[in-house]
């Protein structure tokens, strides 16, 4: 067993990452020590359940967890308030009280639903972070960003809401389909372009090996992306200041996402496609040089990306990011390369351009 530890520092609500390979042995003598509820649900989806649920369900009863489960089906449909009502439901019914507490295991998306459960039933209980994807592992599962979709946007209905630990077990990506590796590597890349130059001079050398999910090429990533987004969120909890730099990429992602009704486009391939656009509208903008945009791009066309994102319409990506939560009085808000390792907040940025932005990455990712 390989873990150790990286802290988000919230000050009375600091609480620690946990990341590593083959952990299960040491996961509930942690919950103990971190005073997590004996009362314990946990949420998980129908891709995961038959890989870890069982083994999980009886190491956490052989520590005296009163351990249950609901198993929601996979996918981004799921992220919805009839779900979370659902979920509400059962909980109810089953007598789970306010001293208990919500364990997410899977991705992104049983992440961000059961971080929403956590933050609102009985005003909030106990959330723990299982993350059991690539992408939920670097990303998604540390930060506290919790929400459901709407029809008319992604993480429309949502609350900040931090879990009491994370629990990152590389054994978990084990069972992972290449289609969601790429997935992860979206925000693998996203890190390295905000943030780090080394990073992504490190991620040019090694992306052969992390798309193959090399053990010790993944724990570093692990450890880098967890790193930078830790600091983030310790500066800016609620994404007042730096931590906005996070959206980069998400501006055109999360807008081909909804375009697509949540079924085209996941969300980290929307990322990589929404990199390849953003860091378009930096160069023509005279942000960045040609030899930046082309490092970047060049990365990027490196990953496999499997969505049909090509058959969305213009129109509706923009109508789409006309509604997203960073839209801000119409004004919509680009974060873009300055170089790589640095980005800055835009938000007057032409329609023509960005619908330029979008031929050009089609063409670019054909």
């Amino acid at each position: 067993m390989m873990r150790h530890t990286i802290t988000v520092n919230l000050h009375e609500r600091s609480y620690p990452i946990y990341v590593g390979n083959d952990m299960l042995s040491g996961f509930a003598p942690t919950l103990q020590r971190h005073g997590i509820p004996r009362q314990l649900v946990v949420i998980t989806d129908s891709h995961i359940a038959p890989h870890y649920l069982q083994p999980l369900l009886k190491h956490l009863r052989h520590f005296d967890f009163d351990a249950s489960a609901i198993v929601v089906p996979p996918g981004e449909q799921q992220k919805s308030l009839r779900r979370a009502t659902s979920i509400f439901t059962t909980l109810l019914e089953r007598g789970i009280g306010r001293k208990s507490a919500v364990l997410a295991l899977g991705g992104g998306v049983v992440g961000d639903l059961s971080g929403f459960i956590a933050a609102t039933y009985h005003r909030g209980i106990t959330l723990v972070q299982m993350p059991t994807t690539l992408l939920s592992q670097v990303d998604s599962a540390v930060g506290g960003k919790t929400a459901v979709n709407h029809p008319l946007g992604k993480n429309m209905i949502g609350a900040f809401y931090q879990p009491s630990l994370v629990w990152a077990d590389m054994h978990c990506l084990r069972t992972l389909p290449p289609r969601e590796v790429t997935c992860g590597l979206g925000e693998i890349v996203k890190y390295g372009v905000i943030a780090d130059a080394e990073f992504f001079a490190y991620l040019e050398s090694h992306l052969d090996r992390a798309l193959v999910l090399d053990e010790k090429i993944i724990l570093h990533i692990q450890s880098v992306c967890c790193g930078i987004k830790a600091r983030l969120v310790s500066e800016d909890e609620r994404e007042t200041g730096r931590r906005v730099i996070l959206n980069y990429g998400h501006t055109v992602g999360h807008a081909l996402e909804a375009a697509g009704a949540f079924r085209v486009v996941k969300h980290g391939e929307g990322v990589l496609v929404g990199m390849v656009a953003e860091t378009y509208i930096a160069r023509e903008l005279g942000m960045i040089s040609g030899d930046v945009h082309d490092r970047i791009v060049k990365l990027i066309q490196r990953i496999p990306i499997r969505a049909r994102f090509h058959a969305l319409k213009p129109a509706d990506i923009l109508r789409a990011m006309s509604r997203d939560k960073k839209t801000v009085s119409g004004k919509k808000r680009f974060v873009l390369p300055t170089n790589i390792g640095n980005v800055t907040v835009v938000e007057m940025v032409e329609e023509k351009l960005i619908r330029t932005s979008l031929k050009h990455t089609w063409q670019t990712l054909q």
